[in-house]
């Protein structure tokens, strides 16, 4: 944080899964609103940064996100076996436009327990194969993925 931010919001919300090393700090892009690599604490920590890292929940860190995503316009799928004629969904993913043009981000909505979107590349599998089983991603709309989402959570 900085004097112009606050823990409602922030300048960014860094997050460490432990045990995972350098590769378990990540950073929440702001422009993408994507999980990047980062060693934003290693610099702030020696000083190299003028800004102060405040602990807070994952909880929140969720809604920060959910807010920065607002303005990102999402292209929606839903996933199902490329052989299974009954089509039946296997899991959602969404898709949008990296903010410098130059790419396509995607994430898959992983349900149970860890209820978040995390990074994916059901796309390229789809395209090229991947184990015993090839995905197929049918476009869909945002409340059919929110509908499939409702129902992974029991609500």
């Amino acid at each position: 944080m900085d004097a112009q931010h606050t823990v409602k919001e922030p300048l960014t919300v860094v997050r460490v899964f432990d045990e995972a090393g350098a590769d378990g700090t990540r950073e929440l892009s702001r422009d993408d609103v994507l999980w990047v690599r980062t060693t934003l604490l290693d610099r702030i920590a020696t000083g190299e940064v003028p800004l102060r890292a405040v602990p807070i929940t994952e909880k929140q860190a969720l809604r920060i996100r959910e807010r920065w995503e607002r303005r990102i316009s999402y292209r929606y799928s839903v996933v199902v076996d490329a052989d299974d004629p009954t089509e039946e969904t296997l899991g959602v993913v969404r898709e949008w436009d990296a903010s410098a043009g130059n790419a396509v981000h995607e994430e898959r909505y992983v349900g149970y327990q860890v209820q978040q979107w995390l990074p994916s590349n059901k796309r390229w599998e789809s395209e090229y194969g991947r184990g015993d089983t090839t995905p197929r991603l049918i476009p869909t709309d945002a409340a059919t993925v929110h509908q499939y989402i409702s129902a992974l959570k029991g609500w």
